[in-house]
This record gives C-alpha cells, structure tokens and sequence, in this order.
C-alpha cells in the first residue's frame, strides 16, 4: 500500500488486514486504556474509541480506491507504526457536506506534535480540495480528554456548539472549516 508523506518521518498509509504492523498497532492501541476501554466502566476510568481491532476491518472498501475519505490510517513515523486516523466517507447535511475524524498514538508517540502535524496536514489538504469542496472537517471528543483536544486546537479546530446535539452531548464538536 502507498504511504502519504505528512512531513519529515512522518507518513500513513491504509491500515491492511494482512500486515503484521498494522495488527501491531491496532491491537496495541486496543489494549491501551487510554484509548479503548470496556463499555461498562465508568466514563473516567475508559477510553475514548472503540475497539479498534474488531472494528476496523468490518468494511474493506477503503482499501478499493485511492481516496483519503472513508478509510482507515496507520500513522508511521520511519518504518515504524506510531497511531491511527480514520477518516469517515463524506458526510452531507441540506446546508454542507463534511468529514469526520478519530484518532489515537501509541504512549509512546504521545507529546512529540505527531498526531498535530497529521491532523492539521491531512485536514488541511481535504479542505483544498476542489472536486468535492467540504465545507468543513470535524471531531467529536471527550470533554475528560484534554490530550485530544490541545491536539485539536493546535491543528486549526476549534469548538462549535452549533454542531452539538442531545444524541452526542457527552461529546464536545470540534470544527476546522474551510477557507
């Protein structure tokens, strides 16, 4: 699979069923409590994604087209497999059309602007795109998770109420839109 350059070392490429580090890295990020955690724990004592070993390879698809939309990333910095972005398919509302995103680094890779120079890169080149003019990116987090949010601040997002609902009120909506 093709790896995207992010900057420097920096690089992702589409997580793939059949290579041994992206099993590493999602089975590594799935047994981090700071990341995913059991459902039935309180919500300070889990994590924020979803068990991201069983779940990624639920749908294939991504891996069909060249697309940064609706796939699921290995972030690697040199040879080695660092976190996780994953982009949702285009989403559209009457008014905008939008993505999401989730993601996650390794303790390790946590403090080093990794995952801020992913997000802002990756965001940054969705939103100049022409064919499909997004109105905006966004990222639903944690109000309890202040690593995630200082990420998203820093890569160009900020809070916006307007986008928050009943359904995600545990969760805070933050927005990068596009210029």
């Amino acid at each position: 699979m093709e790896f995207y350059p992010i900057k420097g070392q920096l690089q992702m490429k589409k997580i793939e069923p059949m290579n041994e580090k992206d099993l590493w890295l999602l089975h590594h990020l799935t047994i981090d409590k700071d990341v995913y955690g059991d459902m039935n724990q309180d919500d300070d004592a889990r994590g924020f994604l979803w068990d991201l070993e069983k779940e990624t390879f639920v749908n294939l698809g991504y891996l069909e087209h060249e697309e940064l939309y609706g796939s699921a990333f290995s972030i690697y910095y040199g040879e080695y497999p660092i976190g996780f972005l994953d982009v949702s398919g285009i989403l559209y509302t009457p008014n905008s059309s939008y993505v999401d995103f989730s993601y996650a680094l390794v303790k390790e890779a946590r403090g080093h602007g990794y995952m801020k120079d992913t997000l802002s890169i990756v965001s940054d080149d969705i939103l100049r795109d022409r064919v499909y003019g997004l109105d905006f990116c966004e990222c639903f987090i944690s109000p309890f998770n202040s690593s995630s949010i200082k990420v998203a601040c820093a890569s160009g997002f900020s809070r916006d109420v307007s986008r928050e609902n009943e359904e995600n009120l545990i969760l805070h909506c933050y927005t990068k839109k596009r210029k």
